[in-house]
């Protein structure tokens, strides 16, 4: 499994780890995950649909293996990142017994300069 992103305390604050987590629990987030799995293997498929009698196939072939290794891997990246989050935020609240929840996050939109100046 690749290392989490941003997993240190101060990279994110708890509420951006539960927004970060509560993603999975919206209906479009299945659909993020099926553009993810399908960009690796649009990837793997172009490798496999390569002419070996093309002329340049060894240094093309290196190319799309390259492509679809990074994709696959940044997918899986993203993806594992959100569970190690999330499983993150569960034993925080496991250890001091609080939920950590959206009620808490200050609306962006209430506290910006525009707003205030009305």
């Amino acid at each position: 499994m690749p290392t989490p992103l941003l997993m240190e305390a101060e990279e994110l604050t708890p509420i951006e780890r539960v927004n970060l987590t509560h993603m999975r629990t919206h209906p479009g987030f299945a659909v993020l995950e099926k553009l993810f799995m399908a960009a690796c293997k649009n990837a793997s498929e172009a490798v496999v649909k390569l002419d070996p009698i093309e002329e340049g196939y060894e240094r093309k072939l290196k190319a799309l293996q390259q492509k679809a290794r990074e994709r696959s891997e940044f997918s899986m990246l993203i993806l594992s990142t959100i569970e190690w989050q999330d499983q993150y935020i569960r034993s925080i609240e496991a250890v001091t017994g609080e939920k950590i929840n959206q009620e808490s996050i200050p609306n962006p939109i209430l506290k910006s300069p525009q707003r205030n100046k009305q």
